[in-house]
């Protein structure tokens, strides 16, 4: 299982949470400073800003899991290494990183909006301010979806590279034919340039708000004192309380809404924030004090200048990114698309230029790059071809070298079996007839391997025909055991064959399909002899009945072979013990591959080797182009 696909989930949720925490962290830092918060009600603030991050946190932290286990199955497919994954599904894991971007900041921010409910809001702090906390606190949540993207997004990229190659290849694909990687650069490009000045102008806004609101604030209350001591002190003499009465209307004409309390005059003005957002301030008079109430509203129009000026900014931003995403994604377009148009042949030719002139530097890396790649492998594809070149002809001279000195071979070895049957006839001494059996078994071996060498040259030249007829398997395997006895001369090893009466009749070259099998019968035969105690013991050659055809199996003893011989020797590598087999053998494979069918190493259930040959009913349309020619493994 692999560990990086196993703990996406918690580190992906674990990094929301250290976003999100630095966020709020920086909410409170920042939120006294900016929007010149009176420090009466910054413990109140700082207590609701936590409560606040951590309902939000745990919020997104809990969507974002729940969000993740709708891919439970892919992610487990994954740490499996499972091949059972479709593009589409690899389609919404890369779709994963913009999600939960979203999903945060839209959970979070409607938890910081939270604060503007009434019993909610910190004691002491007015609706005005505690929206300027709200706006501030989205903000700020708004930047934090950047590094939250990022690091969501570097998550997501090392899950997809655990993905099969194939299917991430699908996906590049069908996101090519829907055009998805241009809008994709050309969307990134616009949020990168719009987002940063968006939230630059929004900030700029609130802080230039509050800087004014305090400063309105500080001099309308020293305005206040001021009047309330000139307008409403008494004046002495009889009529000492003379003119309040208009001095009273002509300050709420100014704004200032005041009255007189009698009682002890206070020695310093009291300023107090009321919950509305009025302020009011008591100055003390030689009878009382007075009591000015008044709103620290500022110009509306001043605020409309300053949004205005953010506006614009961010529409000036939207018209650059929108006009820089269109060239980068033009660009990287091109690059792309002149990148898969190169082949082998082009390269060669030195097509390697890229047509259309990059307008950005990084694109341009790119091209300069991709043009001393291309003329490197343009060296590579020349020498290769000469490889090419010059193994066909090597190829060809074999061919012709093996069917010439075979044909030479032949003609004398045949000579040679020839007289040694008119030998046989003549009254022979025990001696002389062990000496002439010997050549006849060793001359009939030879030939054996001459025929394989003109088979191989054959089926590489793409020569071998075959003559497919009808055949019963008990013919097929008559003529395998005989085949194998003429390769396997050891008759201490009982050779048994068992057929299916179900076994149904195959097209095929009876000659050559028998030869396959025989050769690995003897393969087994000569196998079983060299074993300490294979004196006795029995190759098995089963016939029955298979979907679609007919399925021959050689069966080893046990410690004869093992399968992963096998399967060295059925896929043309050299093994240590194909007793002299090894060409005939990857022959053999290749003969019944032109039929159709297939070898392959197996086991039974006793756990003995097992050389399973396939043969179908019908005959294949088109023949495979083979070769007998062996590796190393």
């Amino acid at each position: 299982m692999n560990a990086a696909a196993g703990r996406f989930v918690a580190r992906v949720v674990a990094r929301q949470i250290l976003v999100g925490l630095a966020a709020f962290i920086a909410i409170a830092l920042l939120a006294p400073t900016l929007l010149r918060l009176d420090a009466g009600v910054m413990p109140g603030a700082l207590a609701v800003d936590a409560a606040l991050g951590a309902i939000g946190l745990a919020v997104a932290a809990t969507s974002t899991w729940l969000h993740l286990r709708r891919h439970r199955f892919t992610l487990r497919a994954l740490a499996l290494g499972s091949g059972a994954i479709e593009a589409d599904d690899l389609a919404a894991l890369s779709r994963l990183p913009g999600a939960l971007t979203l999903q945060f900041f839209l959970v979070t921010a409607a938890a910081a909006a939270l604060v503007n409910l009434p019993g909610v809001r910190p004691e002491g702090l007015d609706v005005g301010r505690t929206a300027s906390l709200s706006i501030l606190a989205i903000t700020i949540l708004g930047a934090s979806a950047i590094p939250h993207y990022v690091v969501a997004r570097s998550a997501t990229s090392r899950l997809l590279e655990l993905a099969p190659a194939d299917r991430l290849g699908a996906l590049l694909d069908l996101d090519d034919v829907r055009g998805a990687p241009r809008q994709r650069v050309a969307r990134k490009l616009l949020l990168a340039v719009s987002l940063p000045v968006a939230l630059v102008g929004i900030g700029a806004v609130l802080v230039v708000h509050a800087h004014l609101r305090t400063l309105v604030e500080e001099t309308r209350a020293d305005t206040a004192i001021a009047v309330a001591r000139a307008a409403l002190e008494p004046t002495p003499g009889a009529l000492s309380g003379a003119g309040r009465a208009d001095a009273l209307r002509a300050l709420s004409d100014l704004g200032f809404v005041a009255r007189l309390d009698r009682g002890p005059a206070t020695s310093a003005p009291a300023f107090l924030r009321e919950s509305d957002g009025q302020i009011a301030v008591t100055a003390g008079l030689e009878d009382g004090q007075a009591v000015v109430r008044f709103a620290p509203d500022l110009d509306p129009a001043v605020l409309a200048e300053g949004a205005a000026i953010a506006i614009t900014a961010v529409l000036l931003a939207l018209g650059a990114g929108r006009f820089l995403g269109t060239i980068l994604s033009d660009d990287l377009y091109h690059a792309t698309r002149r990148v898969r148009l190169l082949g082998t042949e082009s390269v060669l030719r030195g097509e390697t230029e890229i047509a259309h002139r990059a307008r950005f530097g990084v694109v341009a890396d790119l091209a300069r790059a991709i043009e001393v790649l291309t003329t490197r492998f343009r060296v590579f594809a020349a020498a290769q071809e000469r490889a090419i070149e010059a193994r066909e002809a090597a190829l060809r001279a074999r061919g012709l070298l093996f069917a010439s000195v075979s044909h030479d071979l032949k003609s004398p070895l045949n000579a040679v079996l020839g007289f040694t049957e008119i030998l046989f006839a003549e009254p022979l001494t025990p001696a002389q007839h062990e000496s002439l059996t010997l050549i006849a078994t060793r001359g009939r071996e030879l030939l054996a391997l001459i025929e394989t060498i003109l088979d191989a040259a054959r089926l590489e030249a793409g020569q071998l025909t075959l003559l497919e007829r009808d055949t019963t398997p008990e013919e097929l395997c008559a003529e395998a055991a005989a085949k194998a006895r003429e390769l396997a001369t050891d008759a201490r090893v009982r050779l048994e064959v068992e057929i299916d009466p179900r076994a149904p009749s195959i097209p095929i070259d009876l000659p050559y399909a028998s030869r396959a099998i025989g050769v690995i019968l003897a393969h087994a035969l000569r196998a079983t002899a060299a074993t300490p105690t294979g004196a006795g013991r029995a190759v098995r050659l089963c016939a029955r009945a298979a979907p679609n055809g007919l399925e021959l199996d050689v069966e080893y003893p046990s410690d004869a072979t093992s399968r992963a011989d096998l399967d060295a020797l059925f896929a043309r590598r050299i093994a240590t013990r194909a007793r002299g087999l090894t060409l005939g053998l990857t022959l053999a494979r290749s003969v019944i591959e032109l039929h159709g069918g297939a070898v392959e190493a197996a086991t039974t259930a006793t756990g003995a080797p097992v050389a399973r040959c396939r043969f179908p009913l019908d005959v294949p349309d088109y023949r495979p182009r083979l070769t007998s020619i062996t590796t190393l493994g």
